[in-house]
């Protein structure tokens, strides 16, 4: 028993040991409708394949994983998936299915959209949160938790992958946010009309997209057909910035001065006033040298916390400012110094 990920796209993605797996197969079940498949990857695995391939619907895939695994006690069955077989949950059954019935299985991984969508970003992967799907005709709560999720991670620092319902034809960038902006409108927060989005169409395919541009802009862009991503940032640092500028066609420089509302900004910048105001009063004063050599090297992180701070490093930046503010408590409780926060 295989689950063998098949890439993106087109059959330019698949690797050796995918096709190998494929090729040695006696039969191979082509999930059809976890993502979009192109009609090139299709016929290319027809003409490889002949009868062994058979296309398989959201049926034949869940109501069918006990038969399906049967099967592979006798015989070399593979189901193929788009992307890796492993990044949606719902091939995990087929494993767990194997494990019961006592049937040996190999997982071959193939590149995802999910890690195609982050590299082509330009974003740094180690800043993303939590990723979330829009689905064809989301009832309002769902919006809402989507919504919910998108504020968390921006609060958090953290850019949001928004993935894009794939069933009848796939869901279009427009229509999502356009669904998620009229719920934002509601509940008030960082993501509105204004915030700018990266909208990634057909990755891995020959007419892929790539544009950031603001959320409310995206119904007027001319895209490509689905599968398209969206990719909501937190506040980004400026190698980042360069990164999508790069990558993208256009519309990158809206990064540039964007800073999305944050509790962790705004304390930051709090903690830098307060530390600013107590260091000018103390600077004034007669100090012995030690003290003012101190003295300076508190001054050195509160410039270091505002240049994090600039850059869109903010755990750097209260990071900083904690070891200034802690440097004059030390002064101030062996009485070297006098002042109130």
């Amino acid at each position: 028993m295989r689950l063998v990920g098949i890439g993106l796209g087109t059959p330019d993605y698949l690797t050796l040991k995918a096709l190998r797996a494929l090729e040695e197969s006696d039969i191979v079940y082509l999930d059809c409708y976890t993502s979009i498949i192109s009609s090139e990857l299709i016929e290319f695995l027809r003409l490889r394949l002949g009868g062994r391939l058979v296309l398989a619907e959201r049926s034949d895939l869940e109501e069918g994983v006990a038969e399906i695994v049967k099967r592979a006690k006798s015989m070399s069955v593979t189901v193929a998936v788009p992307g890796d077989p492993l990044m949606a949950t719902t091939h995990v059954v087929f494993l767990e299915e194997a494990v019961k019935e006592g049937v040996p299985f190999e997982v071959i991984h193939g590149a995802s959209s999910i890690t195609a969508a982050i590299g082509a970003s330009g974003l740094s992967s180690y800043k993303f949160g939590r990723i979330v799907t829009v689905p064809k005709n989301a009832g309002e709560e769902s919006l809402k938790t989507i919504c919910r999720c998108v504020e968390e991670n921006m609060e958090s620092g953290l850019h949001t992958l928004v993935l894009l319902d794939v069933a009848d034809g796939g869901l279009r960038a427009a229509e999502a946010l356009g669904s998620l902006l009229m719920v934002a409108a509601e509940m008030g927060g960082s993501f509105g009309p204004q915030t700018p989005v990266i909208i990634l169409a057909r990755l891995g395919y020959g007419d892929e997209f790539r544009v950031v541009c603001r959320a409310s802009e995206a119904g007027g862009l001319s895209l490509p057909p689905p599968p398209h991503v969206v990719i909501v940032p937190a506040e980004t640092r400026s190698y980042e910035r360069e990164a999508v500028k790069a990558l993208t066609v256009r519309g990158g420089e809206l990064l540039d001065t964007y800073r999305p509302t944050s509790r962790r900004r705004a304390r930051a910048e709090r903690y830098i006033a307060k530390t600013s105001g107590v260091l000018s009063k103390l600077a004034a004063a007669r100090n012995d040298a030690e003290t003012s050599k101190i003295l300076e090297l508190v001054n050195s992180y509160v410039e270091d916390a505002r240049h994090f701070l600039d850059s869109g490093m903010l755990d750097d930046s209260l990071i900083a400012i904690s070891y200034a503010e802690g440097l004059l408590d030390c002064l101030r409780i062996i009485g070297r110094v006098e002042f109130t926060w």
